[in-house]
């Protein structure tokens, strides 16, 4: 009998809009490819969109974690093999290999933990337990997950030294079928808040957007605390967990405004990017003085 093996469960090619300042592939589109994988994923097993509407059952991304490991550059072409490497009665690990295809490399890796509001259908878990591999070393946890994130509230994000990076309301097209805030826009949110963060630990963005260095993330762990809807508004606290003399690690926690409940929450290790050869760069000590001032509190 042959050994369970990843599955295609996604393909497409990088547009120019998906890019940002970097001219490579935003960090949001990697979790968007990983949440249409999983769907694909889900359906290998019997259990697909429709099978889920049948049983009137409802999953939900637990927390995701990405590496993201190679740089994906306008019009390259972008595939995704999946498997389960871990299921439980209500809850099954994806894991999904984000490829190019044209360059045989892996560009980013992501573990997507999934619930079920009721037990997997007998048929679904025997169909997942045959189909697990093993997780590979390189998609496990390196700089992420060992932070305790507090469950915070909007009011007391402050008193540990949280600063305002967004301020927005959810639309309807950035919603699900069932009117809930889609992962990729959860990172979105943080991606474009990140420019006020680094202008608050002292990094001018525009001056160093004009010397083309820029900022990148390498590794990032979300936590889907609780749904928001289309229409809520949120808001994004984020600050300085810790930091060596190449990587910064962020957290950014997101809120429903009106009531201040916690709705996500992650850690980011990012760096900052030499946009011309293309390489991280080192902070210098004068900017790692400047960031110990404005370390997190928790």
């Amino acid at each position: 009998m042959s050994s369970p093996a990843l599955i295609p469960t996604f393909s497409t090619a990088v547009n120019t809009w998906q890019c940002d300042e970097n001219n490579h592939l935003n960090v949001q589109f990697y979790t968007e490819f990983a949440h249409e994988a999983t769907a694909s994923l889900l359906a290998s097993l019997g259990f697909g969109p429709r099978a889920q509407r049948a049983a009137a059952a409802i999953t939900r991304a637990v927390d995701d974690h990405v590496r993201y490991v190679r740089e994906f550059r306008v019009v390259e072409p972008v595939e995704v093999h999946s498997a389960p490497v871990e299921v439980g009665e209500r809850e099954i690990v994806a894991y999904h290999e984000v490829r190019n295809p044209a360059k045989g490399e892996v560009a980013a890796t992501i573990c997507r933990r999934i619930s079920c509001d009721r037990p997997w259908p007998a048929e679904v878990r025997a169909r997942a337990e045959a189909a697990c591999i093993a997780l590979p070393a390189t998609a496990r946890p390196r700089s992420v997950g060992k932070l305790s994130l507090p469950d915070l509230t909007l009011a007391e994000a402050p008193s540990v030294g949280l600063i305002e990076v967004g301020r927005t309301q959810i639309t309807p097209d950035e919603c699900d079928e069932r009117g809930e805030f889609l992962p990729r826009h959860q990172f979105g949110r943080y991606s474009d808040g990140a420019p006020v963060l680094w202008n608050h630990l002292g990094f001018d963005r525009a001056a160093m957007q004009e010397r083309q260095e820029g900022s990148v993330v390498v590794e990032m762990l979300n936590h889907y605390r609780r749904p928001l809807q289309a229409g809520d508004l949120a808001v994004v606290m984020s600050g300085l967990a810790s930091f060596s003399d190449k990587t910064i690690i962020f957290t950014h926690f997101l809120f429903e405004a009106e009531s201040g409940t916690l709705a996500a929450c992650a850690e980011a290790v990012g760096m900052k990017f030499d946009q011309k050869v293309r390489k991280i760069m080192i902070f210098p000590a004068e900017d790692r003085a400047r960031m110990e001032a404005r370390r997190l509190r928790f």
